[in-house]
């Protein structure tokens, strides 16, 4: 009961705190997630309301919104007051985008994957040339799955501790030796003509990230930034590539990059970071599986990396 006071009566400071600042009349509140509700008004229009905590990265998307010319996106739009976001004096924003009725992609779906990567091609032709003055600059990628190495190295005795070294050590070893080869090519040249033709990724094109209605949207651009747009698809191919059994040929099928790119994205897909990503993950939620379980089926899962690995070796080769 007093769970529920509590939460009754945070939907109620909520509900407030939109109507004082934002002059939003919410009939319905529903908490989708941490800091992202599902809001109706009493004029029966339908948003998602989101709390940023970082102000950078909100300005930017604002602008990005108001310049791209797209289809394809789910953008912020203003309070009924005019307002783009609304804050309590501290240094927490929220912000409401159009709510789209439908369902998550599901990446074991061919179907769905194609919807991905055309959705995807669609918005990289339109989020080109899209100019602002509040750029927020990122690393390249594998500067950042550098960053998540040294988060997996301190793992390293849980690995031992279950038996697992050997996948510890064999993990490690390839991404070390990928993120060093893909940090050969020439990724500043193509960061700088990012940067001068205004190119544009998403970011995260996790399957969650697409909402399929009567056509399929992209939603949640925390992580847009300019980039070469080939980040977005080496992220897709490793999110592809455990639900087409690791089949480098069906890979390709999908189109995502020339030939002029294959040796360049099979290399950065080869970085087993999303593998890293999965497992910090599994390490900080509430876990259903126990530790040896999860290893053991991240075990299975290696070994047919590693002929997916032999395989497009060969054909790079």
């Amino acid at each position: 009961m007093n769970n529920l006071s509590r939460d009754d009566a945070r939907i109620n400071r909520l509900s407030s705190f939109l109507y004082w600042e934002g002059n939003l009349e919410a009939a319905k509140i529903h908490p989708i997630k941490r800091n992202v509700y599902y809001i109706e008004t009493v004029f029966g229009e339908k948003y998602v309301l989101k709390g940023h905590s970082n102000a950078s990265n909100l300005k930017q998307q604002w602008e990005f919104f108001e310049k791209i010319r797209s289809r394809e996106i789910v953008p912020f739009v203003r309070y009924p007051n005019g307002k783009r976001e609304i804050s309590t004096g501290t240094n927490y924003y929220w912000t409401i985008s159009p709510y789209v009725a439908g369902r998550k992609l599901n990446y074991k779906s061919e179907i769905d994957r194609k919807k991905a990567v055309n959705t995807v091609k669609r918005f990289h032709q339109q989020a080109s040339h899209v100019h602002i003055n509040k750029m927020v600059k990122k690393q390249l990628f594998f500067k950042r799955w550098e960053t998540r190495l040294y988060k997996f190295e301190e793992t390293e005795k849980i690995f031992y501790s279950y038996g697992h070294n050997i996948l510890y050590e064999d993990i490690r070893r390839m991404m070390r030796k990928y993120t060093e080869l893909v940090s050969n090519f020439n990724w500043n040249k193509d960061q700088l003509n990012a940067e001068r033709n205004g190119i544009w990724v998403h970011g995260d094109v996790a399957s969650h990230n697409f909402i399929q209605s009567e056509k399929t949207w992209l939603i949640d651009f925390d992580l847009l930034h300019c980039t070469s747009q080939l980040y977005d698809y080496i992220q897709l191919g490793q999110r592809f590539l455990p639900n087409i059994n690791w089949d480098v040929e069906t890979l390709l099928s999908y189109g995502m990059v020339d030939e002029k790119d294959l040796d360049k994205y099979l290399f950065s897909v080869f970085i087993p970071s999303d593998l890293l990503r999965e497992w910090l993950h599994f390490l900080t939620r509430k876990r259903s599986q126990s530790v040896d379980s999860y290893l053991l089926s991240m075990e299975k899962e290696w070994l047919k990396r590693k002929e997916f690995l032999r395989d497009s070796i060969l054909l790079i080769k």
